[in-house]
């Protein structure tokens, strides 16, 4: 609901303000939920920097406004806010320790590469050193692990998905927490603080989001049509990687019942040029941080690719990352993670797509119901009342679940 909504706008932007401000406008918000802070003009900023210029700020104003009984349930970060926390370095962490894991990493890697070379022009039958290749990558992961909590990579962090938090009491800034309004998690965790819905208006240009913002009002009015592209790889298997192709071959068996043309390429390949017509929403893998122009964008589409920098940046205009790239050619509403999430970090597509098509839900519950991590990397970037499927939504959802508290 717009009253159960605060907007965050940078002081230091005129642009952050007027975006701001017409948000409130367009969604008829009460322009006392608007909340003007004044942040770094960055992409990226200290844990220091963020308690004290973004949280402890909002904090205080989301208590005001409860005194008023006033109760928000979402707030939305505008062009001008920063995107990323920095790393927070264990006090207890030694150079000599992490040079340790550093020249262990190298080593393993460097025995993969040699046995790959080994096994490149054997047969099937021929190919004995699979299962070390197996065992050295597992050893590897967890080396990784350990390096990435000695250097405080594991603390970094996406702005919006430590807002979440943000009414929470302390928690450990190591790694992710679960997301308690995550379908697969509800009733499962420990955490019964509140927890925030958190949405960007943010692009590559002010004017990119004053489209989307409008867009998404207008496309509402009469419902998104189109088709639904789904891009699997063809992988099979029980790891991480067969598990989430075979999740986005059975979003399109699932949504195939629905009205929508839903579109499933399961080839190894992406999507070429000239093959994703009328596209109102997708999903798909794995080309990184390298946008493929394969779709022509239908009004008000939707959609997301998974993999691991999508959106490290908006605004670097060199840059192919698929949200920035894909809000440049006219999607209103994506998602991506600002630094390496992991690929159980993203919202499962046969989730996220089947609440979104159902209509019951904005683009913020939506998000919430099938993002698994807070304090985290992903992010949402949109309008997160938008309701593209609001007055004819393609598929019937049976038995929905309740939106987020």
């Amino acid at each position: 609901m717009p009253e159960e909504i605060m907007i965050v706008a940078n002081s230091k932007s005129k642009d952050s303000l007027r975006l701001a401000k017409l948000y409130l406008k367009l969604r008829k918000i009460p322009s006392t939920h608007l909340v003007e802070i004044k942040v770094p003009m960055e992409n990226q900023i200290s844990r220091e920097q963020y308690n004290e210029l973004i949280a402890a700020p909002l904090r205080k104003k989301i208590a005001a406004l409860y005194d008023k009984k006033v109760r928000i349930r979402c707030i939305v970060t505008v062009y001008g806010i920063p995107l990323r926390i920095g790393a927070q370095r264990p006090p207890d962490a030694s150079q000599v320790e992490i040079k340790k894991y550093q020249d262990m990493i190298e080593q393993k890697n460097k025995e993969v590469t040699e046995l790959k070379g080994k096994n490149k022009n054997k047969t099937e039958h021929e190919k004995s050193s699979e299962d070390t290749i197996s065992r050295l990558q597992t050893e590897i992961a967890k080396l990784q692990f350990e390096l990435n909590h000695l250097t405080g990579a594991d603390t970094i962090a996406a702005v919006d998905s430590e807002l979440a938090l943000l009414l929470s009491p302390s928690y450990q800034l190591a790694g992710w927490q679960p997301n308690p309004e995550f379908l697969y998690y509800r009733g499962g965790t420990n955490n019964s603080n509140p927890v925030l819905m958190v949405s960007r208006l943010d692009a590559p240009t002010p004017e990119i989001v004053e489209g989307m913002m409008r867009t998404s009002v207008e496309v509402e009015k009469t419902g998104l049509h189109g088709k639904f592209y789904l891009d699997a790889r063809g992988f099979t298997g029980k790891d991480a990687y067969g598990v989430f192709d075979e999740y986005i071959r059975n979003s399109a068996e699932i949504l195939k019942k629905g009205s929508m043309q839903v579109i499933l390429d399961n080839r190894p390949e992406l999507f070429g040029p000239g093959e994703a017509t009328s596209a109102a929403l997708y999903c798909g893998w794995y080309s990184l941080g390298k946008y493929v122009d394969a779709f022509e964008w239908v009004k008000g589409a939707v959609g997301y690719h998974v993999a691991s920098s999508e959106a490290v940046s908006l605004h670097d205009a060199t840059s192919t990352y698929w949200v920035k790239s894909m809000l440049e050619r006219g999607v209103v509403a994506s998602l991506g993670p600002v630094t390496e999430p992991y690929l159980q970090s993203f919202p499962p597509p046969h989730l996220f797509f089947q609440l979104l098509m159902s209509g019951k839900y904005s683009l913020a519950e939506v998000f919430a119901m099938t993002n698994p991590f807070l304090s985290w990397q992903m992010i949402l970037v949109g309008d997160p009342l938008y309701n593209p499927f609001k007055v004819n939504p393609p598929y019937l959802l049976k038995g929905p679940p309740p939106p987020p508290s």
